[in-house]
């Protein structure tokens, strides 16, 4: 999936930048600490295994003992002989020791000085001198018919062949401490100590960048959701109210912007440390033991191939299961919400067959979910233990023959055990990016789209409404879909009127009625107030004019005076009481726990309906507009509230235009003319009487808004 979207918002909105490299830096941080404690482990076990002794000849395998004799035949003569001079003074057993063609082959006894003159060299070349003097010292002293125990000098010796056995020799050669012997020719305490103080210091070191990690990934990530937020509100105002789906910027504000922050959280998170993590122990599992390495990675390949198809088939046969039980679950409700039905009908036998049939389809549509919730997991699990038993058999076989140790053993094991986590937040990486990347691409569309009523550089301040406001030509096209939502409509409306607005299609109504504001601008066309072509207004000087009660906009969640006043400083308390005593909010407002100070909306005090109503006809009228669009509640009012609405509406009137989007029959009779629309055009005007008489249409449509009606009124009894 193409990622320039979701670069781009990175680009536009991550500011942080700082905090992000420091992040990313103490991701990588994170992975390599962990590798080196790993690493520690492996000393720290064979340090316990080993005791810091250098296996004498005896100790060897075969195989190890033959080995050594190559090596031994391959060396400098001149190199041997200064070995050999540690071990033993007597010339005729120095030459047997030395070697040559024509020496006796050396006894047990021989071999064993042999040994030790090699070690000699080998902790020479690797360490240096004073390491090998720690072994075979020239002056033997009183102990040293003791073995001695020279910590890392035991993993050097046996893997002196090797690469690591070079790379710890160097590391060694710098740091005494991991062998140098004390008076006591035990050098393990030291060693011991030192490890514990290196592991500590890493742990510490690791648990500052694991916290500067979880600190500043989330700053980074609030920072960048909270520009995305804030860029989405501000666009979103920018647009005309149907340039987007009704539920877009919703959406765009709050799942988007969170799969776009989770997205870029996982990327600090997950993008670095996980791979590095996965690569670096299995380059530690390979280091352990190769073929073992190669089993395993046998093995789990076997796993993902047998267990991950077993179980993704019983996760597919429980989810199929879950959809077919809430299938019969609904079928079981429906059955048993026929009461009267089945009464009236005497359909009790019949009522009780269905039933019966519907509870053994949910018993078996159970039993499949049941069965492939409860399979998935373990059979994956039981596969996972039959490969790690098989594995462990493998690795115990190689420790026994002398070619693995038991800190190659222990380290492999955490290693191996260590490997799901990363590989787990790889995918979860991967599947945040993927939902990120979907709603970059959204969110940058949507912030890419123009806004279609500019205000002009020179436009006119508009004075209240005098003459008429008129509709001539007017198309309009939902944008993005192409949608026709209106054709060529005109029509004109005298100030002072009362006006209503009807049509089977609500998105048609409110598209006209939301061009008067200017919430959008027509596709073509154009809307006059006072012979004055809006385009060419102020939006402030427009927006005092024209205000709007819209249904979906009665009410937020704050106080009833910031409900009514807005937050507009300009209103005084007592026109903000006189306001909501005009539209008959007054009292009930007196009544609420905290009087106008009371909370109210979703997350506060809820209101009814015509409460809320009323409300909304306040902040309108304190507003003193001259043209006033209410759209009416489509819900069902108290026979008392209407008739308050009623009084208000009545008194409000004076002075003013009023357009409606009425839902009710005695609104359409008290306004001076009604308009129908019809697929966007403007097919009958005139009073109700008379399009009640002469458009079946009209009278179509007022039946089913009376039918609708009466369903709420008995759904609300």
């Amino acid at each position: 999936m193409d990622s320039s979207a979701l670069n781009q918002l990175k680009s536009d909105f991550l500011k942080a930048r700082a905090e992000r490299i420091v992040a990313i830096l103490s991701s990588i941080g994170v992975a390599f600490t962990y590798l080196l404690l790993l690493v520690l482990l492996y000393l720290f076990v064979d340090l316990l295994a080993s005791r810091g002794q250098i296996r004498s000849y005896s100790q060897l395998s075969p195989t190890k003992q033959k080995e050594f004799a190559e090596q031994w035949g391959k060396l400098p003569e001149a190199d041997r002989a200064e070995a050999v001079k540690r071990v033993t003074t007597w010339d005729a057993q120095a030459k047997v020791l030395i070697g040559g063609e024509k020496t006796p082959a050396p006894t047990a006894f021989e071999w064993e000085q042999r040994w030790q003159a090699g070690v000699h060299i080998a902790l020479r070349e690797r360490v240096g001198q004073a390491a090998a003097d720690a072994y075979l010292p020239e002056k033997p002293t009183a102990t040293s018919d003791q073995p001695p125990r020279l910590g890392v000098l035991s993993l050097i010796v046996r893997e002196r062949n090797q690469w690591t056995g070079q790379l710890l020799g160097s590391i060694a050669s710098w740091n005494g401490w991991m062998w140098r012997p004390r008076a006591n020719n035990d050098a393990n305490p030291t060693y011991l100590a030192g490890l514990f103080i290196l592991a500590f210091t890493i742990a510490v070191f690791r648990g500052v960048m694991v916290n500067a990690l979880a600190y500043l990934s989330a700053a980074v990530t609030l920072d960048l959701v909270t520009r995305l937020r804030r860029a989405v509100y501000v666009h979103t105002y920018r647009l005309g109210s149907l340039l987007a789906r009704a539920d877009e910027p919703a959406q765009l504000f709050t799942r988007q912007t969170e799969a776009v922050g989770s997205a870029v959280h996982a990327s600090l998170t997950a993008r670095f440390r996980s791979p590095i993590l996965v690569l670096g122990l299995l380059v530690l599992i390979l280091l352990a033991n190769v073929w073992l390495a190669v089993s395993f990675l046998l093995l789990a390949s076997l796993v993902w191939l047998i267990g991950g198809q077993f179980a993704a088939h019983y996760r597919r046969e429980g989810r199929m299961g879950a959809r077919q039980a809430e299938t019969s679950l609904a079928l079981m409700v429906e059955s048993l919400s026929l009461l009267r039905l089945v009464k009236c009908f005497r359909m009790e036998r019949f009522n009780q067959n269905r039933v019966e049939r519907q509870l053994a389809e949910s018993g078996r549509s159970m039993w499949r979910k049941l069965r492939g919730t409860a399979l998935a997991q373990p059979l994956l699990g039981a596969i996972a233990l039959m490969a790690t038993v098989a594995l462990l058999y493998l690795a115990g076989r190689s420790v026994l023959a002398a070619e693995f140790t038991v800190a190659g053993l222990a380290m492999m094991a955490v290693a191996l055990v260590s490997l799901m986590p990363p590989i787990a937040d790889w995918f979860d990486y991967r599947l945040k990016l993927r939902r990120g990347r979907e709603a970059a691409a959204a969110i940058v569309e949507f912030l890419g789209r123009k806004g279609e009523a500019p205000e002009a550089p020179d436009a006119e301040y508009l004075p209240a409404l005098t003459t008429k406001v008129e509709f001539r030509g007017v198309k309009l096209e939902e944008p993005g879909t192409g949608r026709k939502l209106l054709e060529n409509v005109n029509f004109t409306v005298s100030a002072g009127s009362r006006v209503a607005i009807v049509g089977t299609d609500p998105v048609e109504k409110r598209a006209l009625i939301e061009l008067i504001p200017r919430f959008m601008d027509p596709t073509a066309g154009e809307i006059r107030i006072e012979d004055k072509n809006i385009r060419w207004v102020t939006h402030e000087s427009l927006r005092t004019q024209v205000v709007a009660v819209m249904q979906n906009n009665w009410m937020f969640t704050d106080t009833v005076v910031n409900n009514i006043g807005c937050g507009d400083q300009q209103f005084t308390m007592p026109q903000i009481i006189e306001a909501a005593k005009l539209a008959h909010a007054h009292s009930f407002i007196e009544q609420l726990a905290h009087g106008y100070e009371t909370v109210v909306g979703e997350h506060g005090h809820d209101l009814k309906v015509g409460e809320r109503f009323r409300l909304a006809l306040a902040r309108a009228l304190l507003r003193d507009p001259s043209i006033l669009i209410i759209e009416e509640p489509a819900g069902s009012v108290d026979e008392d509230t209407l008739a308050l609405l009623d009084d208000t509406l009545e008194r409000a009137a004076a002075g003013r235009t009023l357009i409606f989007l009425a839902n009710r029959l005695s609104t359409l009779q008290s306004v001076d003319r009604v308009f129908l629309l019809k697929e966007g055009r403007l097919v009958a005007s005139g009073s109700h009487a008379d399009l009640w008489e002469n458009n079946e249409h009209y009278r179509r449509l007022q039946m089913v808004a009376d039918s609708a009606s009466e369903v709420a009124t008995s759904e609300e009894e």
